[in-house]
């Protein structure tokens, strides 16, 4: 066929019957292998049934992770005497693709990019598994060219599933096997007035990179996005920009001229004011952090404090300082000493603790089309404050998940920066914990996010100036987009 599948330069590495069916695998730099299973008609490839794999370099306990993992795929051991390679294979769902329609190639190429995209997840579930994955690319070749170089591994590409879709090539009514369109959202026009629209996936774990107003709007407009496809998302709002997300906009004549899809529209939402409508629980809070932003330096003794916390699972200062009193797990002095320090943070963080909400409260989708937007107005809180609100909501939400399962979220952060020059190490683990557990993140930030982080987002964005943005998104060519006119309220730009 004439190969025109983004994402290239691809090379055949088989060409044969298998079963009666001609077949055809091909293979990029990034070793990725398409499988093409072609129907012929009249002596003449009419269509193909195609399956996608892309390769990882395994280390560890590959059977175990291959087992519980919600995710077609399969892995290749082979043993070289002294030592033994494994080849991770992901996979996505087998489609029949008709060669006479024009949108065939597209197909392919949108079922290659979510597979991509979907590697990073993959590769950090793996982790948790005690599986470790690499991408090809940084692994020397001699690991793993005896094992992908064996034609039989190659062969196994066509059947390396429970179900090949060499069962599948039943064609009579051109059905279109485990295809899904998924949804595609209007960010907004190039300079050349062309629509441009993203999978909302690829923006479900998005940095923005920016400055006042102009950082705010973009994530304003991504935020809209996501409500208009039923994601319920929590905004740390600190300015007070995003309160007319719940209110339609007045200005339709500029939805008209920038050519955008909706009408104008307001989002159900949930205004929560911190101290007011909102607080946090000590059990929820990470003591040993606390103690450390007030600047204890004790580390033995945070740790022996947090642990008591952590039993006695109370809600407030004031209720640990009775259970303190009692405990026999501290001497006189050291009771005293939790005692004056537990006094300094009920101070300091006074009207911020409490019975917290249920985070199942927090995040939870509601009937209808659009998801609702809970915004927790933090604009009266010091920093210090707003740092320590931040992170034991995440520490929260990460537990209420844990207990219920509910993952279809999205947190949308305008500021991390605060965040991460106090404690880059404990910011890293409470977004990643979340991240594994299939939360969707929004993060802006003056600077670029540590590497480690960075890693695990689908999409880049660089505010250039107001509405301009430069978008880069992983598997795609970077583009520059002008932001499309908001559908509620009146934020500023």
């Amino acid at each position: 066929m004439d190969f025109k599948v983004d994402f290239g330069p691809w090379e055949t590495v088989f060409a044969g019957q298998t079963f009666g069916h001609e077949v055809e695998i091909f293979s990029n730099p990034e070793n990725f292998f398409l499988v093409f299973i072609y129907d012929k008609r009249d002596g003449k490839r009419a269509g193909a049934v195609v399956e996608g794999y892309k390769a990882f370099f395994a280390r560890g306990a590959m059977d175990t992770f291959i087992q519980t993992i919600p995710r077609p795929c399969f892995g290749v051991a082979k043993s070289m005497g002294e030592k033994t390679g494994k080849i991770f294979f992901l996979s996505f769902d087998p489609f029949f693709v008709d060669f006479k329609q024009d949108d065939f190639v597209r197909r392919i190429d949108l079922a290659i990019q979510k597979t991509e995209e979907n590697s990073s997840v993959i590769i950090d579930l793996a982790r948790s598994s005690s599986l470790e994955l690499k991408d090809l690319s940084t692994v020397a070749k001699t690991e793993y060219a005896p094992i992908l170089g064996d034609p039989f591994t190659i062969k196994t590409l066509i059947a390396g599933r429970k179900q090949s879709g060499l069962s599948k090539v039943d064609i009579s009514n051109n059905a279109i096997i485990g295809d899904e369109t998924p949804p595609i959202i209007q960010l907004g026009l190039s300079k050349t007035r062309e629509i441009i629209k993203e999978p909302i996936m690829n923006l479900k774990r998005t940095q923005i990179v920016g400055q006042g107003f102009s950082l705010n709007y973009s994530m304003y407009i991504i935020s809209e996005n996501l409500l208009l496809e039923n994601i319920p998302i929590l905004i740390f709002d600190s300015d007070e920009y995003f309160v007319g997300l719940g209110t339609a906009t007045p200005n339709y004549s500029a939805l008209k001229d920038e050519l955008v899809d909706f009408e104008p529209s307001g989002f159900p939402v949930k205004n929560l004011n911190v101290k007011d409508s909102i607080k946090i629980s000590l059990k929820d809070t990470d003591l040993y952090f606390l103690l450390e932003m007030i600047g204890l330096g004790d580390e033995e003794f945070q740790k022996n404090l947090s642990l008591i916390s952590f039993t006695m699972r109370v809600n407030a200062p004031e209720e640990l300082l009775e259970k303190v009193s009692q405990t026999k797990e501290l001497n006189d002095y050291e009771k005293l000493r939790a005692e004056r320090l537990l006094n300094i943070i009920n101070k300091s963080f006074s009207g911020l603790f409490g019975e917290a909400i249920p985070s199942s409260e927090l995040t939870r989708a509601i009937a209808g089309k659009m998801g609702r937007a809970v915004i927790l107005n933090t604009k009266t809180l010091s920093p210090e404050e707003r740092l320590l609100f931040t992170h034991t909501i995440m520490r929260q939400i990460t537990k209420g998940i844990t207990e219920t399962q509910q993952i279809n979220c999205s947190l949308i952060i305008p500021n991390i920066n605060d965040l991460f020059m106090r404690n880059q190490d404990k910011a890293i683990t409470a977004i990643t914990r979340l991240e594994n557990r299939g939360v969707g993140f929004v993060i802006g930030s003056s600077k670029e996010l540590p590497d480690e982080l960075a890693k695990t987002m689908t999409a880049k964005m660089n505010v250039v100036s107001g509405n301009d943005v430069a978008v880069s998104i992983k598997g795609k060519r970077n583009y520059r987009v002008l932001m499309r006119p908001n559908l509620s309220g009146t934020p500023k730009l």
